[in-house]
């Protein structure tokens, strides 16, 4: 339905949102499969970080959910890409149906053509209309926003920010204030300290597993439960051995959880360093809206990752849903404030002319930028990768 807010939002995008017209400095198209490595380039250019070739094509060709789609601005006299806003697609479940969005990452205007905020608003604006035009996408989204891009993508360009993420925690062990206060006596101190430092044990009414491949049990349970969420990002086993067991770079922990030999629920977490203290964060956390089970799972990981002396475990959450609320009945748990909140938006793909979509892409359009529609863990997005 085209209701008030889609309205309001199609006048702004009418007054606003242009195709970006060529220039005598910048030409602009849609990026084809050769202009990639230029758009590596760019990345590398941009925030001076340089991806293997494995990482690569794991992040940009390997997504089951299809290929990228990448606006781009090329400087006319070098005939390089000097800006660029890309996206990954992402297949999901909106109102009973399958759907696709654009999660929007490596957005970059090279330090040498940088003013105003021009090219990246030229380049934003033209996702918004080639990727509908093209791809038929309605909607985008992105995590990890920091307020300043929230404000600058409110004006410009119908941004929604939609949940707002915070970081609970779990100490595991006393060794990184141990270590940070004694050096390696703490360490040694930690080892006692720590065997009488028990956490909550879960209940036992599942059966935990360690996964290593996900397989047909992930397709049943996905289909068994996806309309529990109007939104949610496709988590089918194809889609989640890509995401976390073909990663180039980190390497992912998963625990089932079943109940007579049936899977119900899942988790996944990373384990790193966060300034010298090596720390868990849960990035999926799959429950069925059992707050029992996404109970016993958060503590079967962090019973896990205590045994690889991870200091910390930590999963961002929205405040009031199932996930947090069961992780706020785990002894020791507790909001930190050294990890920031994560900023989620979306964004309407109103395409060419924002006025000639039929009903049914006006309603999904709606669905996507209300928050509370959204099952929403920091895996949907590239976090850290």
């Amino acid at each position: 339905m085209l209701n008030d807010k889609l309205q309001a939002a199609i006048a702004k995008f009418e007054k606003q949102a242009k195709w970006p017209a060529d220039n005598d400095k910048f030409r602009f198209k849609v990026a084809e499969a050769s202009d990639y490595p230029q758009i590596y380039q760019l990345f590398e250019d941009t925030f001076g970080e340089k991806r293997s070739d494995e990482h690569v094509q794991w992040k940009y060709w390997g997504n089951p959910s299809g290929e990228p789609f990448a606006v781009i601005a090329i400087d006319i006299q070098t005939d390089k890409v000097v800006a660029a806003c890309t996206g990954m697609n992402k297949k999901a479940w909106v109102d009973g149906k399958e759907s696709k969005g654009i999660m929007l990452w490596d957005i970059a205007v090279h330090p040498d053509v940088r003013g105003g905020g021009r090219l990246f608003r030229d380049i934003t604006y033209g996702m918004q209309i080639a990727v509908n035009a093209q791809q038929g996408v309605n909607w985008g989204f992105g995590g990890q926003s920091k307020p300043t891009v929230i404000k600058m993508g409110i004006r410009w360009f119908g941004y929604h920010m939609i949940l707002s993420l915070k970081c609970w925690e779990l100490r595991l062990s006393m060794r990184p204030a141990l270590v940070q206060r004694l050096g390696a006596f703490g360490g040694l101190l930690a080892r006692v300290t720590d065997i009488f430092t028990k956490l909550s044990s879960h209940r036992g009414n599942y059966e935990i597993r360690v996964i290593d491949k996900c397989g047909d049990a992930f397709d049943t349970l996905l289909q068994q439960q996806k309309d529990l969420y109007r939104v949610s990002v496709w988590r089918d086993a194809a889609t989640l051995n890509w995401r976390y067991f073909d990663h180039p770079i980190f390497v992912h922990q998963m625990l089932g959880a079943y109940k007579n030999d049936k899977l119900v629920g899942y988790i996944v977490w990373r384990e790193y360093i966060d300034e010298t203290v090596k720390v868990g964060t849960v990035l999926d956390l799959w429950h069925g809206e059992n707050q029992q089970i996404a109970r016993d799972l958060f503590l079967a990981a962090s019973q896990s990752a205590r045994s690889r002396q991870a200091g910390f475990m930590r999963m961002s959450v929205e405040t009031g849903t199932t996930t947090q609320l069961a992780i706020a009945t785990i002894e020791g748990t507790s909001i930190t404030e050294r990890v920031e909140d994560d900023n989620v938006i979306t964004a309407m793909m109103l395409g060419e002319d924002p006025n000639a979509h039929d009903a049914a892409a006006y309603d999904e359009m709606d669905t996507v930028t209300n928050g509370a529609n959204w099952f929403y863990t920091q895996g949907d997005v590239d976090f850290r990768d």
